[in-house]
């Protein structure tokens, strides 16, 4: 889509309204519900539904993401990432979650509590699983980080701002990220999950590759779910 053809007013309803299609459908987190009704190891008809009901839910999802980007963006997703790309994704995924220690650190300060771990809301039942917990890492690590950068940073910056607004993108990526991780927890949480959200669409502003973001997000979600089962287990 030329940037000239942003704001036009047949295409605003219709990026409009698919944009709002995909929060619904990411915020519905509906590809997770299958894994909490596993409660065994066994491998037997429930479990091997659940887990095709797991992967099903996903490829429509995934499908329904590259689909929009495609049809309402003009950028390339199978764009190789440059060595200077991932000196940037590496510079983004360190400064934010140091920044995100360092606010935890602060908050236990002043308000003598610390942040709750307990926010990201994985049940300690889904790491005494092992089926549960291998379709947990293979989701939060590998396939929401996919999903979730193609809604939040590809489809939402490429399509709703053009070229001299996009760090203004910037923001309101961080927001509506914020706001969508939330429900976790509360407004520290809104905080906490929103300065993530503003350095991806910051990482993807500087790198026009959504890969980028990908690999930055499933390195925060891969450390994020280690640190939740040395909770649980320490």
């Amino acid at each position: 889509m030329r940037d000239s053809d942003t704001w036009r007013s047949d295409h605003l309803l219709k990026r409009g309204f698919i944009g709002f299609c995909l929060i619904c459908m990411v915020a519905s987190s509906i590809q997770f519900i299958p894994v909490q009704y596993i409660h065994s190891n066994i491998s037997n008809f429930r479990n091997w539904s659940l887990t095709i009901e797991f992967f099903g839910a996903y490829i429509v999802m995934l499908n329904f993401a590259v689909y929009a980007y495609r049809r309402y963006s003009n950028g390339n997703l199978f764009k190789i990432l440059s060595l200077k790309d991932y000196q940037l994704t590496a510079f983004a995924t360190v400064l934010s979650f140091l920044i995100a220690q360092a606010y935890i650190f602060m908050f236990s300060i002043f308000f003598q509590n610390r942040f709750s771990i307990e926010a990201i809301h994985f049940s300690k039942d889904l790491y005494d699983n092992n089926w549960s917990l291998t379709l947990l890492i293979i989701g939060f690590v590998f396939l929401s980080p996919i999903i979730e950068e193609l809604v939040f940073r590809a489809y939402f910056l490429d399509v709703a701002f053009p070229d001299k607004w996009r760090w203004l993108g910037e923001i309101f990526s961080a927001i509506f990220y914020g706001l969508f991780h939330m429900r976790y927890h509360n407004l520290y949480s809104f905080i906490f999950f929103a300065q993530y959200g503003f350095w991806m669409a910051w990482l993807y502003n500087q790198t026009r590759n959504v890969k980028s973001t990908i690999l930055m997000h499933m390195v925060l979600n891969a450390v994020t779910i280690s640190i939740i089962g040395y909770y649980y287990y320490h």
